[in-house]
């Protein structure tokens, strides 16, 4: 599970933008963390990343996993990254944590980097997963590790979003009770 891989990675998150909406509810509470269960899947959509090439590729992306009989694919997941500045370029910069043990799955590509663009020397790329068990969760806390790696997530109970202001705290009270 993602919280042993943290554990694991020596206390490394996995980050994301919050969408406007779900910042301005942060906000409005005045909260120290939020629970997200109806944000809209988006990879599939032009206007995420500006570009119909981007689009194309995770739809290309999503015919690739949808044929290797795989569950998380950009239709029902979102984009996550290891690096909290990266993921503050979509908006306020949170740690995730979804909800339940069921529907929470990971990918990322072998060797690090991002989906999107696509790296020039890369033509076919590896994808790694996690669903939960312990080799996978140990593999995710490599790429937890990754520097600025994005990792795509699968959470169908939704997720916590905590801002990342509160890392270090978050960090000190997981290292003294795990």
């Amino acid at each position: 599970n993602l919280l042993r891989s943290v554990m694991e990675s020596d206390c490394n998150f996995l980050y994301r933008g919050l969408s406007p909406d779900a910042n301005k509810q942060l906000v409005i509470e005045n909260s120290s963390g939020l629970v997200i269960t109806d944000e809209p899947f988006d990879l599939l959509d032009v206007e995420t990343y500006g570009s119909n090439a981007a689009a194309t590729y995770f739809q290309s992306l999503e015919v690739q996993m949808n044929a290797n009989r795989l569950s998380i694919r950009p239709s029902n997941s979102h984009m996550g990254s290891t690096c909290p500045l990266e993921a503050a370029k979509w908006g306020t910069a949170v740690s995730i944590w979804p909800l339940g043990e069921h529907g929470v799955q990971f990918a990322w590509m072998e060797g690090g980097g991002l989906f999107w663009p696509v790296p020039a020397s890369s033509q076919s790329r590896a994808m790694a997963l996690s669903d939960g068990t312990q080799n996978d969760d140990k593999r995710l806390s490599e790429a937890l590790r990754g520097d600025a790696w994005e990792i795509m997530f699968r959470a169908d109970n939704g997720f916590l979003a905590v801002p990342a202001a509160f890392d270090d705290e978050l960090k000190e009270i997981l290292r003294r009770n795990m």
